[in-house]
């Protein structure tokens, strides 16, 4: 996830996660709200597949 941009809550919701190189599912996505600001961070919290390894 080399995107460092920051998001706001309206388009947190359009957010699209990226895909897991190993299965091909959406990762898991945290927000991270930015200090004194009213934007987010998304950080990546591993592959969406229970079963995947990555």
């Amino acid at each position: 996830m080399g995107d460092f941009r920051a998001y706001t809550m309206e388009e947190r919701k359009t957010y699209l996660a990226p895909s897991c190189q190993r299965c091909g599912q959406h990762r898991h996505i945290v927000w991270e709200k930015v200090p004194d600001t009213e934007t987010y961070l998304p950080r990546d919290a591993g592959c969406s597949n229970e079963a995947c390894t990555a």
